[in-house]
């Protein structure tokens, strides 16, 4: 919008006193410059010099007096009041307010990453580390199937009412099942260990992908039913149109995962901020750049 402002003043600095401004509602509005402006930006065959100071100088003038609409893109985010989640116990209003964003990006990964994953087996080294619990120093650190996936499923089922629960836990069951038949079709294929793939491997890996978005979507849709916010989004199955039928951004996706690596890489959040200035990255909003998560949801 700034810029937008600023090159209606150089317009109408450079082509006489009428120029046009972009309003709230994206609209072209035809404004006309007062008396005091068509005098300030005075072509030079009227008898003013017009130098490149001057110039600097009126269009910070231009931009004060003229006034900059603001632009709002406020996410309504759904809070504990919304839908049918008053009905709920508190536990379960606590951990669907809790889960529900790391769950969809759960599912962005789902779609965009792990699908593209098991469809080439050079990436299967990477797949298998999905899998792959971190015992280093015996700390016990879950897989990151375990930490994004089935450990939130987890939460959400033992919070909600027992009917609710049920459907929910059937659902985390399936998709447990799911990730079994992915680890079994890729497990011990790696880039740099040359093996024989078997034919009936990648048709598998992918079978098992398929089960996992039918239980997943199936434990969205109940959570969507309970809530009545219908928030979370399916994950549509491979095809031309998947990511369309989504209605989800895909660069968006990838924008959070590179951001999000990168402050990983700079040892988290807090560390980021105390020496983020001494590195480029080239965002603006904080020193790791991740950017709202709210808004992010609510696409």
């Amino acid at each position: 919008m700034h810029s937008l402002l600023l090159l209606s003043t150089l317009m109408a600095a450079l082509g006489g006193s009428r120029a046009f401004v972009v309003s709230n509602n994206h609209q072209a509005i035809s404004t006309t410059a007062t008396t005091t402006t068509t005098a300030v930006f005075a072509s030079p065959s009227e008898g003013h010099h017009v130098d490149r100071r001057q110039m600097l100088q009126w269009t910070a003038a231009a931009l004060v007096t003229t006034g900059m609409p603001s632009v709002t893109n406020a996410v309504t985010v759904n809070g504990a009041d919304s839908g049918n989640l008053p009905e709920l116990p508190p536990n379960a209003i606590r951990s669907y307010l809790q889960y529900r964003i790391p769950l969809q990006i759960s599912a962005d990964y789902y779609l965009w990453d792990l699908q593209e994953k098991l469809g080439d087996t050079q990436e299967w080294g990477a797949v298998g580390e999905l899998f792959r619990v971190n015992n280093n120093k015996g700390q016990g650190q879950p897989s990151k199937i375990e930490r994004d996936f089935i450990n939130p499923m987890r939460i959400l089922s033992l919070s909600m009412p027992p009917d609710t629960a049920d459907e929910l836990r059937d659902s985390q069951f399936a998709f447990e099942k799911a990730m079994q038949k992915i680890t079994k079709a890729t497990y011990g294929i790696r880039r740099d260990l040359p093996v024989e793939i078997e034919a009936s491997a990648v048709p598998n890996a992918k079978k098992g992908w398929e089960e996992g978005r039918i239980a997943l979507n199936a434990f969205f849709k109940t959570l969507n039913d309970i809530s009545e916010l219908n928030e979370l989004k399916l994950v549509p199955a491979a095809g031309a149109n998947q990511n369309k039928e989504y209605g989800r951004s895909e660069r968006r996706y990838l924008e959070l995962a590179k951001k999000t690596k990168l402050c990983q890489n700079r040892g988290g959040p807090a560390l980021s901020q105390a020496w983020g200035g001494l590195m480029i990255s080239g965002y603006l909003q904080d020193s790791c750049g991740i950017p709202d998560l709210e808004d992010y949801f609510y696409q």
